[in-house]
């Protein structure tokens, strides 16, 4: 994986598992170790204001918890977000997303590829994103290895980064 410098790490703000951040412009948005969570980045090109979240499930219907945390889930954590997206700046009608994500980290034989938790988080994204009408710009998806994400919501730059691979940039 390719070493980031000490003052772009210092730069950067880290987005937890379960989690999203906004940002505007030049400003960096990082997510660790994405297995079979997916990273979801959006943003409106024309205000360069964005946000990535960290999605760890599908929907927020697999859980009846009292300490429910919307950005847990694809649906109500890209709801969440682009709210707070709207409330810095960008238009609805504008965004535009890119993801990473949804390795199939963990083989068992009971249950197939296609019904694992990476699979069902990927469909869950594509789908919230296809009923907003957001368009999927690129992805990074699928096979058995983690990834770490570095979004840049002014310039759209999406930097995928994985142990013993070359990096990407989509």
């Amino acid at each position: 994986m390719a070493a980031f410098t000490l003052a772009e790490l210092e730069s950067m703000v880290v987005v937890n598992m379960g989690d999203y951040k906004t940002a505007r412009g030049e400003t960096k948005l990082m997510t660790k170790d994405l297995g079979s969570c997916v990273g979801v980045a959006l943003r409106d090109p024309h205000t360069g204001v964005g946000g990535l979240l960290h999605v760890m499930l599908p929907n927020h219907t697999m859980t009846g918890r009292q300490d429910f945390v919307a950005a847990k889930y694809a649906d109500s954590g890209l709801d969440e977000m682009i709210d707070t997206l709207v409330l810095e700046g960008a238009q609805r009608k504008r965004l535009v997303a890119k993801i990473a994500g949804a390795a199939h980290m963990f083989h068992c034989d009971e249950i197939p590829e296609s019904r694992d938790i990476s699979s069902r988080n990927l469909n869950a994204v594509i789908e919230k994103l296809d009923a907003l009408g957001i368009p999927l710009l690129a992805s990074d998806v699928g096979e058995n290895f983690p990834r770490t994400v570095v979004f840049e919501p002014g310039s759209g730059s999406f930097r995928i980064l994985t142990p013993g691979k070359e990096e990407k940039m989509i």
